[in-house]
């Protein structure tokens, strides 16, 4: 299947045009890319979750946009490392609720083997936790077994955009970032790579003569 990472900030709208066109063809691709500072809402989203007024947020740049992926509200900021795997569920014989382990499961396996960090699976809250930090979202969207959406890793992004909601709706845990754990910037292409790596391996379990994977900058 094809890779594609991208070096330059993705606005979360050319990013929904991009799933439609992936969506309609079942053009499958494992998209990595950064957001401008953007506020999401799944379709579970709250109004009380929201800490700043719609008006407040667009005067400083942050657009607050509805999608159909499971959840509540998240934020995207530079520094985020944001996964995308456009997957034909059908064709792959997978079902969704492996997907979505697979996807927990290899994110934390690519911060481990990057950075030493172990993030923790809550089964309650899915995500992946260091402590009572939120280090990564997942929110998988998939109509005609086909997904689009994915998972947000905070790796080097500084929290800034989370400061307007209440992360997943979940006050008991705070934000946090690979960073802030070691303390020290972390190369987001060498992560990409060893996540992308993971889920080849993952793809091929069930596939073990599939083609091998088709990289693009």
């Amino acid at each position: 299947m094809a890779i594609e990472y991208r070096e330059e900030l993705l606005p979360y709208s050319h990013y929904q045009k991009r799933q439609e066109e992936l969506r309609s063809s079942r053009q499958e691709l494992l998209l990595f890319c950064q957001h401008p500072p953007t506020i999401t809402g799944g379709i579970q989203w709250k109004e009380g979750n929201l800490l700043r007024k719609h008006e407040d947020l667009q005067q400083v740049g942050i657009p607050l946009i509805p999608i159909k992926r499971g959840g509540d509200l998240t934020a995207h900021e530079p520094g985020q490392l944001v996964v995308y795997p456009h997957i034909d569920l059908k064709a792959r014989k997978l079902s969704l609720s492996d997907f979505f382990k697979a996807l927990l499961s290899i994110s934390a396996t690519a911060v481990r083997d990057e950075t030493g960090v172990e993030l923790s699976i809550n089964s309650d809250y899915p995500g992946l936790y260091h402590g009572n930090r939120k280090v990564c979202a997942i929110g998988v969207e998939a109509r005609s077994f086909f997904t689009s959406s994915g998972v947000a890793i905070n790796v080097n992004n500084d929290l800034s955009t989370f400061q307007n909601i209440v992360a997943c709706g979940l006050n008991q845990f705070e934000p946090g970032s690979v960073r802030q754990i070691t303390g020290k910037p972390i190369n987001l292409r060498s992560l990409a790579d060893r996540w992308a790596a993971a889920f080849q391996d993952f793809l091929n379990s069930d596939a073990p003569d599939g083609p091998s994977p088709m990289v693009a900058s």
